[in-house]
């Protein structure tokens, strides 16, 4: 398999360190399943628009940057209350090294076993969600990637540059042509304990993944 792009930053796949707060149930107020479903759900919209506004921004650095460049330090851009940052290299001939990341939240609502209900943590741990993607130069189509979102599974993606075939590895991830491929990845995907923010950034990123991982893929970073 091709060499994945770099990881730029030497922290760009650890969580932040953070512990959570202590919990004290009995002053804290309870939420229900339907309460957390209702402040947890990605809105379809807000999805829409933050990949919009992502994929815009790598547009940006793609064009400002020299024939041979990269960038220095990750370019930002908030999306909600979560920032993103684009990291990009090209300075291989022929191809273009995106790296993306957000540091979001992690569980934010807790069961409690004696109510059956949830509280909120107010002081949680910060998982990082990131893509690491390779786009042709020649065709504007991702020919590696890599991606890991809060639940810390992988997905990988591999096309062969001149016969055009692909493979992927993932769970939920299928590579079916005209069919239903990708389906699981672009649709709004839920995850209790979550926050809507958070589950944002999962769902922009799995469908920028899914996307460009398509026989002719329907959106274009260049």
């Amino acid at each position: 398999m091709q060499i994945l792009p770099i990881n730029y930053n030497n922290k760009s796949y650890s969580s932040t360190n953070k512990k959570c707060s202590n919990v004290n149930f009995g002053s804290m107020k309870l939420y229900s399943t339907e309460d957390v479903v209702k402040l947890s759900t990605p809105i379809e919209q807000e999805v829409s628009d933050g990949l919009r506004k992502l994929v815009g921004k790598i547009k940006f650095v793609d064009k400002i940057l020299g024939k041979n460049d990269k960038t220095i330090k990750p370019v930002g851009t908030k999306i909600g209350d979560s920032f993103v940052y684009i990291n990009m290299d090209k300075s291989v001939k022929g191809k273009t090294k995106i790296n993306i990341f957000s540091d979001t939240k992690g569980i934010v609502f807790k069961l409690n076993p004696m109510t059956h209900q949830y509280t909120r943590i107010e002081d949680p741990e910060y998982i990082r969600q990131f893509l690491d993607i390779i786009i042709s130069d020649k065709d504007g189509r991702m020919s590696n990637g890599i991606i890991q979102t809060i639940d810390g599974s992988w997905k990988t993606f591999e096309r062969n540059t001149h016969t055009g075939k692909r493979s992927a590895e993932g769970e939920s991830f299928r590579l079916i042509p005209n069919l239903s491929e990708c389906n699981n990845e672009q649709r709004n995907l839920f995850d209790m304990g979550y926050d809507r923010d958070t589950l944002t950034i999962k769902n922009i990123f799995l469908n920028l993944f899914s996307k460009l991982s398509l026989v002719k893929p329907d959106i274009s970073l260049k």
